[in-house]
């Protein structure tokens, strides 16, 4: 479940039609535990859109034992639907209303505003190249708009329940989805042109965000240098203790899609990406781990050191005006963090440290 940062002035994206809001410095602290508050209730100071979107469930992926993606297609105006297409920006959620519930459930958009559009299928002058080329072929198709979830199993929330059925029951169903949050890319009130240095710090499914924004910043290929340090905070994953070291690592959440696009840039690359990654289980100890060459594997805890490397841009010393910073993951590790980033920037701090918290 997530919990939103408390925002200093209100976020204005004309484009996504957000109703109007003010944001309040702090939250009033509450006896009621944050997980069982009603995502709407708890994100009711959170922007979001007028209008909901049907949406039909198109596909269930198992990413191991406690998660698995959803990718829901996109209904495009050609099936009488005239109005506002559907658009977001990377690091906001989804409203998930389903028919048979009464609240809607809340979930982080893991997917980019590039996949929302529809591919188009080859002409007819490429289809021979199509023929001889298999993945070409499949491209020739086209690619309905989509956009995707990762749901944790929840068994005490409504909606991650329902989502978590047996796929053939719920394979094909139609949901209606808002958008909403405010935890967004490109960071509010800065220059993009002007940033240099993008440091994303995650803790567990607090990647959520994060990969929807690393994803679309690989995807839109920045013209100046940018450099991306990630730093990912995991557990293992339920039952790998006799695993291999590398088979761990596949089960790991969006682990094997941001080596991914570490791999696709070469050193001559205008985008720079280094990963992180910690390992808090205590479990962790009983496999041999090797850091391969796209990413460093730590058997501990993000400290004080990691941020300042991720924070350093290309020299020994933190700039502020050309650094930004994004966390997301458990309110205690998120609290801690962002203010010995928020004091690392200085003045600037609380003005280039977004963040977002998960329960």
């Amino acid at each position: 479940m997530r919990g939103i940062r408390p925002l200093r002035q209100p976020i204005h994206l004309p484009a996504l039609h957000l109703r109007p809001t003010l944001y309040p410095r702090t939250r009033p602290m509450s006896s009621q535990r944050e997980d069982s508050i009603p995502h709407e209730l708890r994100t009711a100071a959170e922007p979001r859109q007028n209008r909901l979107y049907p949406v039909q469930l198109a596909h269930v992926e198992q990413v191991n034992r406690s998660i698995r993606l959803l990718q829901f297609t996109i209904p495009g105006p050609e099936n009488g639907d005239q109005q506002q297409p559907f658009s977001f920006l990377p690091g906001q959620w989804l409203d998930v209303h389903i028919p048979s519930i009464s609240n809607a459930g809340g979930f982080t958009i893991t997917s980019t505003p590039a996949d929302a559009q529809a591919l188009p299928s080859l002409d007819d002058s490429d289809a021979s190249f199509a023929r001889e080329n298999v993945a070409a072929s499949l491209a020739s198709q086209g690619r309905a708009p989509y956009v995707e979830l990762a749901v944790q199993d929840s068994p005490s929330n409504p909606a991650a329940a329902w989502l978590w059925r047996p796929k053939h029951e719920i394979i094909g169903k139609e949901v209606n989805i808002r958008v909403g949050g405010s935890f967004v890319w490109p960071p509010t009130g800065i220059d993009v042109h002007e940033v240099k240095n993008v440091v994303l710090i995650a803790g567990g499914v607090g990647i959520n965000p994060l990969i929807s924004i690393l994803s679309h910043i690989n995807q839109s290929k920045p013209t100046n240098q940018l450099n991306v340090h990630i730093l990912y905070s995991s557990r293992l994953p339920q039952g790998q203790e006799t695993e291999t070291s590398e088979s761990v690592l596949e089960q790991i959440l969006f682990l094997p899609r941001v080596r991914h696009i570490i791999s696709s840039h070469g050193p001559v690359s205008r985008l720079n990406i280094s990963l992180d990654l910690f390992l808090t289980s205590a479990s962790a100890s009983q496999i041999s781990f090797k850091s391969p060459a796209d990413l460093t594997i730590h058997s501990r805890r993000i400290n004080d050191e990691d941020l300042h490397s991720a924070l350093v841009s290309g020299s020994d010393k933190v700039v502020p005006k050309e650094t930004v910073a994004y966390v997301c993951g458990p309110p205690v590790m998120t609290d801690e963090l962002v203010e010995k980033l928020q004091k690392a920037l200085e003045e600037d701090g609380t003005q280039r440290v977004f963040f977002e918290k998960w329960w």
